[in-house]
């Protein structure tokens, strides 16, 4: 016992204590925002806060700097960069200014992208103080600025660092991070993730993690910001709209978005702009890409929430990875209730002003909204539209000559008037060159296939889509596109009241070789042919009758002359033909309608239905999508078979399944 006390006693003798090393240098920073401004101002504009806090305070001018970005008084989601000013202060590790820091640090804003040069992304302190501007874009809900101890984000180009100021880096860094207060923008809605920014029609959040919508048990419902205090759906609580379903998601509109000015985004290519002032649609609709079938929803069910990732598929903007939460589901209610919810979101209809049409003819009228600028079908991307008296294709070509199973693009050459290879001039020894060819025919209806609504078999096969021939520019009288008045031509032939002569009156220059639509408010005679009156038979119009014809290569001019001076003057109305087409997939609406089919059949029962198609023309609503590679590159997507009817051509019927339009 007395050896084992000793043995303690000499173990004591050899413990001692050191005091720890205590940890020195850097821990974070203060981090102060001084002000949010519109980037590239003069004078600097200071970032607007939501209507009703202008509106409580007297005006944006007068909102105190205090309140601005707190619960009370969100800023706006800003479509442009913002330039956000700092003060910044080293903080050691006890919590006690640093004035033995010296150098750079970096910014980060989240969420939200650092944009414009180098020297907006970090700043350097002396002595443990320091300032900086930090310029960011897609900015929105509770938002925090990064100061960080390391080096900044850079930018890259043909895989090297893109050249700017960058600081020069010091020998260590810390990373040590602070951040600033909470600063709160609105939260995001449909609208926010497809309205384009900075000229890019493609979505500027690809990438993020979004959630739309706002269920009860997370708070107050969230509420639309318009732009425009008079808007009706100002202030109106976000009201997401199930327009329909696919074996792999659904699509869902914002019921309450806000209108949108035209003229109002970077980037837009308004060739007519709209009798109301504003983009037909809200660039309020998404697809959420559920991998699988959405089990659980119907079409008309609203929504609390939807949340995801944001993604470019095909150049149409779509959530992937969903959850959503459901606020009502109306197959619950009695059958009479399950479309209320739908019928206030009626289909748009896509005609020749949101197509694109100037007043007159251009090379790319054949393929619907092909120019990215075009807002107008962009803002409708996802949502429900109509086409109005389309014609199916009469023949369905392969142009892949080789097998491979692919056919070339192909792109305009808008200087040439011309349609060649993308990206360049076309080599003879190219080849691909005779399937480009081959696909520029028969998509635009040209060489062999002028005069025919063609669609290439190969897209057909691989994908089901095929190109439908929209309703001309004519008088609306007779059920034509009249949305670009400067595309229909008028013509006025006066009456003298003298049996014995004929007043003729002659249209503007038509174009030689394009297929014309005719009409009449009373019964006419019409000619054909150059700037003077042509010694030819008349061709006699009854009134308010269509008259469709090709004119020849010398035909450049119509004359009208009336019919029975009695009646008085008699105008008429004259619309070319662009043959613009869009594309169009049935194969999941109606798989039973019979498309890449022939006239000659050696079956009489198809033959017969064949021609019905051919004969016919079709109103069909269905949801908009973007296919960025495809020529045409906007598609329609009909839900089911109730989605289709048909006008049938004379003494014809409509082709199986499809039923007749109940108001011809």
């Amino acid at each position: 016992m007395k050896r084992l006390m000793l043995l303690s006693a000499f173990a004591l003798a050899g413990c001692y204590t050191e005091d720890a090393v205590q940890p020195q240098g850097v821990g974070t920073f203060d981090v102060q925002v001084k002000g949010l401004y519109v980037a590239n101002t003069t004078p600097r504009a200071a970032l607007t806060v939501v209507n009703d806090c202008a509106t409580r305070y007297g005006s944006q001018a007068q909102v105190p700097a205090e309140v601005r970005g707190t619960a009370d008084c969100r800023y706006i989601i800003p479509r442009s960069a913002v330039d956000i000013d700092l003060d910044i202060t080293a903080i050691d590790v006890k919590g006690q200014p640093l004035e033995s820091f010296n150098g750079p640090v970096s910014f980060r804003v989240v969420p939200g992208n650092l944009t414009g040069a180098y020297t907006y992304r970090w700043s350097n302190l002396t002595n443990g103080k320091g300032t900086g501007t930090v310029r960011a874009s897609q900015l929105y809900g509770e938002l925090h600025v990064w100061v960080e101890d390391e080096p900044p984000e850079v930018d890259y180009s043909e895989g090297q660092v893109a050249a700017g100021d960058l600081p020069q880096e010091p020998a260590t860094r810390s990373y040590a991070t602070g951040l600033s207060k909470s600063l709160l923008f609105e939260e995001p809605t449909l609208s926010t993730v497809q309205t384009p920014q900075n000229g890019d029609q493609l979505t500027a959040y690809n990438g993020t993690y979004m959630r739309i919508g706002r269920a009860p048990e997370s708070g107050a419902v969230l509420r639309q910001n318009c732009p425009e205090v008079n808007d009706p759906n100002n202030g109106q609580p976000v009201t997401l709209l199930v327009t329909g379903l696919d074996p792999g998601g659904f699509f869902v509109t914002d019921l309450t978005a806000c209108r949108v000015k035209e003229g109002t985004i970077q980037g837009a290519n308004t060739q007519t702009a709209e009798p109301s002032g504003y983009f037909p649609g809200r660039f309020n609709s998404m697809y959420i890409y559920n991998y699988s079938f959405p089990e659980g929803l119907d079409p008309g069910d609203l929504l609390w929430t939807v949340a995801g990732s944001v993604q470019e598929f095909t150049a149409t903007t779509q959530l992937t990875f969903p959850s959503w939460t459901v606020r009502e589901h109306v197959r619950l209610l009695p059958q009479s209730e399950w479309n209320k919810y739908l019928n206030l979101a009626p289909p748009v209809e896509i005609n020749g002003r949101l197509c694109g049409y100037s007043a007159s003819l251009y090379i790319t009228d054949p393929l619907c909204g092909y120019s990215y600028g075009n807002y107008k079908m962009e803002g409708l991307e996802s949502s429900l539209v109509k086409v109005r008296r389309v014609r199916f294709p009469e023949v369905i070509h392969s142009c892949d000559a080789n097998g491979n199973g692919t056919v070339p693009f192909f792109c305009p050459d808008t200087r040439a008037g011309t349609w060649g290879s993308c990206g360049g001039t076309d080599n003879p020894a190219d080849p691909d060159l005779p399937e480009r060819q081959c696909n520029i025919n028969c998509t635009l209806g040209m060489g062999p296939f002028a005069g025919k609504i063609c669609s290439e078999k190969n897209t057909y096969d691989t994908f089901g889509q095929f190109v439908v021939e929209m309703n001309p520019s004519g008088a609306p009288e007779a059920g034509l596109d009249g949305s670009v008045p400067g595309r229909i031509e008028r013509v006025t032939a006066q009456v003298d009241g003298n049996p014995d002569t004929t007043t003729w009156a002659s249209t503007k220059e038509l174009t030689p070789g394009r297929k014309v639509h005719i009409w009449c408010d009373k019964a006419a005679f019409l000619r054909f042919g150059g700037n003077s009156l042509p010694e030819s038979d008349d061709v006699p119009l009854a009134a308010r009758t269509l008259l469709t014809t090709t004119l020849s290569n010398a035909q450049f001019i119509m004359w009208a002359s009336a019919q029975n001076e009695a009646n008085g003057a008699v105008t008429c109305q004259v619309g070319t033909n662009a043959n613009t087409r869009i594309n169009l997939v049935t194969k999941d609406a109606v798989p039973d309608l019979v498309v890449n089919c022939r006239e000659d059949d050696p079956d009489t029962s198809r033959a017969q239905q064949c021609r019905y198609l051919h004969a016919a023309t079709f109103d069909i609503v269905g949801h908009l999508r973007q296919v960025s590679a495809a020529r045409p590159r906007w598609m329609v997507l009909p839900r089911d078979q109730d989605d289709l009817c048909c006008y049938p051509g004379p003494d014809m019927e409509c082709p199986k399944p499809i039923k007749p339009c109940a108001n011809p």
